[in-house]
C-alpha cells in the first residue's frame, strides 16, 4: 500500500497517517509512503521504525516513469494520495499502473495556493481525472467533502467521510501543571494559554497574539506558549509583533514538540483562531487532554465542537477584546473532568474506528460498509455520513 504525501512533516494528516499504521496488521497491508517533493521529513525514522518505507519520488519531468516503478517494484495493490486535487494525476498514474484501489484523500478545506486562472484550470483537470479514475473519494470531515466537490457531494457514491482518528491513551496521564511551569520559568500561579500548530498564515498567529494583549491586559498573571515548526518569514514577522507589543517576556516560542499531550495537559485554555482547517486534530488532542478551547467559528471547527462541550466558538469578526473576554472567563473555568479520553472514545473521532474505516476502504468493500460504520453515530435520524443532507451532530447511542 502506497500512501502519498508532500513531504512526510510532523502536520496533522502525516501523524494521523502514522497512527492508523500503528494499529494496521503488517501481514495484511505494508504501508509505503511516496513523498513528492523529494525531500527528507521529520517523521521517516519513525516510518522505518514501525516496518514501513519512505520512498522520495520528486515531481518532474521523469516522475511518471519513476512512480510506475515504483508501483511496480514494490508491488502495490493500494495507492492512497493525500495531496489535494493533484491527486489526480497521481491516480492516473496509478490505473495506467494497474493499481485496483485508489483513493484520493481530501484533508483541508483549500490546497492553499494561490487562486490563479492557471490554478483553476488545472484544478478543474485534476477534479476530472480524480472523477475518471479514483476507487474512492475520501475527506476528513462534510465541510472539506463541501469545500472540494460542492453541497452535492454525496450523489457519487464514491465519496465518503473518515474522520481523522485520535489515540487518547497519551491525555490519560496525570496533569503536572508544577511541572510545566517549573520547566518554562512561569510562575506556579500563572495562567498558561496554549497554541498548537505550524506557523502558516491560516493558524492565523498575527491574530492570536493581538488577542493575547489584550487577554494579558484583563488578567496580567498570564502566559502563551507557541508550540509548532517554525523556521519561517512568519516567524520573524510574529517575533517582531511581539517584541513591538511588549509581550516577549510573556510568549514562549516552543517549536516542535515531542511532548504536546504534557503541554496541554499543563496549560489552562487553547485559543485556535484559524481562517481556515481541514479536521483540526489539534482540537481532538485539547478535547482528550479536558482543556478549554476558544476556536474560530468556522465550519471544520464546528464539526468538532458538535460532540465537544469544552470547544467555545466565536467569529472572526469579533473583536479582539470580545476574543479575550471569552478567554478570560474560559480560563477560570473549573475543568478536567478527565473524561476527555473516554469521550473521544465514544466519538466518531476515535482511532478505532477511524482505523477500522480505513481497513474498509483499503480491503475495497462497498460504500455500505463504510457507511455502517458511521451509523452508530446518529441514531436519531438513522442516515449516514454518507448523505449529504446529515444533519452536522452526531450522538452515540446509550
Amino acid at each position: 500500500m502506497l500512501q502519498v504525501f508532500g513531504q512526510m512533516n510532523r502536520g496533522g494528516a502525516e501523524l494521523r497517517t502514522l497512527e492508523i499504521m500503528r494499529r494496521t496488521n503488517r501481514s495484511e497491508f505494508q504501508l509505503k509512503f511516496c513523498v513528492l517533493s523529494g525531500l527528507a521529513g521529520d517523521l521517516d525514522d519513525e516510518i522505518r521504525a514501525l516496518g514501513g518505507s519512505v520512498h522520495r519520488c520528486r515531481l518532474g519531468p521523469l516522475f511518471p516513469l519513476r512512480f510506475r516503478h515504483l508501483i511496480a517494484r514494490e508491488g502495490v495493490d493500494v495507492v492512497q494520495s493525500h495531496v489535494h486535487y493533484f491527486s489526480g494525476y497521481v491516480l492516473a498514474l496509478a490505473k495506467r499502473a494497474g493499481v485496483p484501489v485508489r483513493i484520493a484523500h481530501f484533508r483541508s478545506t483549500t490546497d492553499g495556493q494561490p487562486d490563479t486562472l492557471r490554478r483553476r484550470i488545472q484544478r478543474k483537470w485534476m477534479r476530472r481525472l480524480i472523477e475518471r479514475d479514483a476507487t474512492h473519494v475520501l475527506a476528513n470531515g462534510k465541510a472539506v467533502m463541501e469545500a472540494a466537490w460542492g453541497p452535492d457531494w454525496g450523489s457519487d457514491g464514491r465519496r465518503e467521510i473518515v474522520f481523522n482518528g485520535l489515540d487518547p491513551a497519551p491525555y490519560a496521564a496525570t496533569p503536572d501543571k508544577d511541572g510545566l511551569r517549573r520547566e518554562l520559568r512561569i510562575p506556579d500561579n500563572a495562567r498558561v494559554v496554549i497554541h498548537v500548530g505550524r506557523l502558516d498564515r491560516p493558524k492565523n498567529h498575527t491574530r492570536l497574539v493581538r488577542i493575547f494583549l489584550e487577554l494579558s491586559r484583563l488578567e496580567g498573571n498570564t502566559w502563551l506558549l507557541l508550540v509548532g515548526r517554525g523556521g519561517n518569514q512568519l516567524e520573524e514577522v510574529i517575533h517582531r509583533d511581539v517584541t513591538r507589543l511588549g509581550l516577549q517576556s510573556k510568549v514562549l516560542f516552543l517549536g516542535l514538540r515531542s511532548d504536546v499531550p504534557r503541554l496541554m495537559l499543563g496549560s489552562d485554555l487553547m485559543i485556535f483562531p484559524s481562517t481556515w482547517e481541514g479536521l483540526p486534530g489539534v482540537l481532538l488532542e485539547a478535547c482528550a487532554a479536558d482543556l478549554p478551547v476558544l476556536a474560530s467559528d468556522i465550519a471544520p471547527n464546528r464539526e468538532v465542537a458538535d460532540f465537544f462541550e469544552s470547544v467555545r466558538l466565536l467569529p472572526l469578526a469579533a473583536s479582539d477584546a470580545e476574543w479575550a473576554s471569552v478567554a478570560a472567563a474560559l480560563s477560570k473555568e473549573a475543568r478536567r473532568s478527565r473524561d476527555g479520553p473516554e469521550a473521544i472514545l465514544r466519538s466518531p473521532f476515535s482511532i478505532r474506528v477511524c482505523a477500522e474505516a480505513h481497513r474498509t476502504v483499503w480491503q475495497g468493500r462497498s460504500p455500505d460498509a463504510l457507511r455502517d460504520i458511521y451509523r452508530r453515530f446518529d441514531p436519531v435520524s438513522g442516515t449516514s455520513l454518507g448523505d449529504s443532507a446529515t444533519s452536522s451532530r452526531w450522538t452515540e447511542p446509550s
